[in-house]
């Protein structure tokens, strides 16, 4: 009976370990899904206008063999299209409008 005993304990131990071992300790979980992020229509707007009126003035500029300077332009200094009923943010307006000029001008003057 001593080994009948002894023999079930480590039947039993074994048994243990062995399903342990193949389970991981802990969960782990999966990362969360990414963020869907959505431009607010003001910067829509501005990003828009600021690639539109760019591409325009420097392809201009560029036929003329004037010099490249994104900055000098009344477009890029005054920072038209800004309407009062898109929002009370001028200057998130003026930001993305005039990041977006100075692409829409590269890519303006590179074609002209």
């Amino acid at each position: 009976m001593q080994y009948t005993t002894a023999g079930l304990l480590l039947l039993s131990v074994l048994a243990l370990l062995a399903g342990c071992s193949s389970r991981p300790a802990y969960y782990v979980a999966p990362p969360p899904p990414p963020v869907a992020y959505a431009e607010p229509p003001l910067i829509q707007t501005a990003r828009q206008n600021g690639l539109s009126m760019a591409a325009k003035t420097a392809s201009g500029i560029a036929c003329r063999a004037n010099s490249y300077r994104p900055t000098y332009s009344h477009r890029y200094a005054n920072t038209p299209g800004y309407d009062s009923q898109l929002g009370s943010a001028f200057r998130q307006y003026q930001s993305a409008y005039r990041d977006a000029y100075v692409r829409g001008y590269h890519k303006g003057y590179e074609r002209g």
